[in-house]
C-alpha cells in the first residue's frame, strides 16, 4: 500500500485556504512546483498551482460554468471529455509533486470538482484527507466585494454553494473543520488535532514553528464583518462551527443536508442566471 498522503485544503474562495495550505506547507507539506505568484489581496501567496487552477478553470468552463458561479457544477455535463481531463489532471498532479510522501493540494475551485479530484488522487495513490477553513460568510462577502467587484447577495450565494459542496463530499474521508479565526490565534493547538484526527506527522520542529510564526500574522484577515446574512447561511455556518468545534456528527450533516437541498431548489428556478 502506498505511504503518499494528499491534504486537501478543501475551502471557499478568501476564507484562509492560503494561510492553512502555506503553514502546513511550512510544516514539512510539498507545495506544488508552480506556485501562483503573491498578489495585492494576498502578498503571502495563494499556494496553490497556477496548473492545476488553469485546469480546474477550463473544467468548469467545459460544463459552462466559472469559479464565481454558485449553481451546482453536474459532472454529466462533460461525460465525454472527463476521461481526457482526468488522464491530463494526473499527468499534471506528478509533474506538481513528484513522488513526494506528503502534499498539500489547495484552489477553491476544488469544493465545486472534489469528486473528481478525490478520484484522480486515490487512482494516483494518495490517501486523501481534508482540512476545510471555515470563515464567517458576512467577511468572505466583504472580501470579495472588495477584491471582485462583487455583489453581496452574490458573494453569500458562492460561500453557500461551496461550504455544502465541499462538505457533502467529503464526509467519507478523514477530515477536520476548522474556524480559521482560531487557526490565526492558535495554529499550534489546531494543528496538533488535525495531526491526531487525520493520521498525519508535521515538522513541528523550533525552525519550522518559527517559520509559521512569522507566515502567520494579523495582516492576513483584512476584512470584519458583523453584518446580518440569510437565515440559512447563517445556520449553515453555526452548523460547520459545530462540527469543528466537535466533530462529525449525523444530526449535523442531516441539518446541512436540508440547507443544501433548498439551496438547489431555488438554484433550478434560476438556470439561465449569469455566472
Amino acid at each position: 500500500m502506498s505511504g503518499k498522503t494528499a491534504l486537501v485544503v478543501l475551502g471557499m474562495h478568501r476564507s484562509g485556504t492560503s494561510s492553512v495550505a502555506g503553514a502546513l506547507a511550512l510544516l514539512g507539506a510539498t507545495a506544488p512546483q508552480t506556485l501562483m505568484r503573491p498578489a495585492e489581496d494576498n502578498p503571502k501567496g495563494f499556494w496553490e498551482s497556477e496548473v492545476l487552477a488553469g485546469l480546474n478553470d477550463r473544467l468548469l468552463a467545459a460544463g459552462g460554468s466559472t469559479w464565481h458561479d454558485w449553481r451546482r457544477f453536474e459532472p454529466a455535463a462533460v461525460a465525454e471529455a472527463l476521461p481526457a481531463f482526468r488522464a491530463e489532471a494526473a499527468d499534471r498532479l506528478a509533474a506538481e509533486f513528484g513522488d513526494a510522501d506528503l502534499i498539500v493540494l489547495k484552489d477553491p475551485r476544488i469544493c465545486r470538482l472534489f469528486g473528481f479530484w478525490r478520484g484522480v488522487l486515490e487512482e494516483s495513490g494518495y490517501r486523501v484527507v481534508v482540512v476545510s477553513p471555515i470563515r464567517p460568510p458576512a467577511e468572505v462577502a466583504a472580501s470579495l466585494m472588495a477584491r471582485n467587484a462583487m455583489s453581496r447577495s452574490h458573494a453569500l450565494r458562492l460561500w453557500l454553494r461551496h461550504v455544502s459542496d465541499a462538505e457533502r463530499a467529503s464526509r467519507t474521508l478523514p477530515r477536520r473543520f476548522l474556524a480559521w479565526s482560531d487557526f490565526i490565534a492558535d495554529w499550534r493547538g489546531q494543528v496538533e488535532r488535525m495531526s491526531r484526527d487525520l493520521g498525519v506527522a508535521f515538522d513541528r520542529s523550533p525552525e519550522a514553528e518559527a517559520r509559521v510564526d512569522d507566515f502567520l500574522s494579523a495582516e492576513l484577515k483584512r476584512q470584519n464583518a458583523d453584518e446580518r446574512v440569510p437565515d440559512q447561511i447563517r445556520r449553515a455556518h453555526q452548523l460547520l462551527l459545530l462540527s469543528a468545534r466537535d466533530g462529525d456528527h449525523p444530526d449535523l450533516q442531516r441539518a446541512l443536508d436540508d440547507i443544501r437541498q433548498a439551496f438547489d431548489q431555488a438554484c433550478d428556478l434560476f438556470q439561465d442566471a449569469p455566472c
